[in-house]
């Protein structure tokens, strides 16, 4: 449970100074330069693998790995598995999340409902904990 409140504190910190940046870059000059890739992640999948790897984050931060190389590690494995689990490459993830970088509107979405996915994690957590 205090995992998935760490890892929504910190989402929302993310959210809110993204969208700060890009009321300051102004968001269509972003638009003009990132070219829809051949192989765009879905908003569905773009959420589905952002909550698997904020989760994954979180769970390395807090496990209590003194040095930052085993940490550093220990995050690029957990990631390579998360590319598997999920049935794509890094490549394919990189290019999409540049695009939606690019499409405020749609990262704003996709930021939403991960924030919506961990909520309902953490209610789960929660009442598994009362009973």
């Amino acid at each position: 449970m205090f995992l998935i409140r760490a890892i929504f504190k910190k989402l929302i910190s993310f959210v809110l100074l993204f969208n700060m940046l890009l009321v300051a870059c102004g968001p269509d000059e972003a638009a003009d330069f990132v070219k829809k890739p051949d192989q765009l992640l879905s908003k569905d999948q773009m959420v589905s693998f952002l909550v698997d790897l904020h989760l994954a984050e979180a769970k390395i931060s807090y496990a209590g790995i003194g040095k930052a190389d085993s940490t550093e590690r220990m995050f690029r494995n957990y990631e390579a598995y998360l590319f598997k689990k999920h049935h794509i490459t890094d490549s394919v993830y990189y290019q999409s999340y540049e695009y939606y970088l690019a499409q405020m509107d749609q990262l704003d979405e996709i930021y939403a409902s991960v924030v919506d996915s961990l909520s309902v994690l953490d209610t789960i957590e929660k009442n598994k904990s009362l009973e």
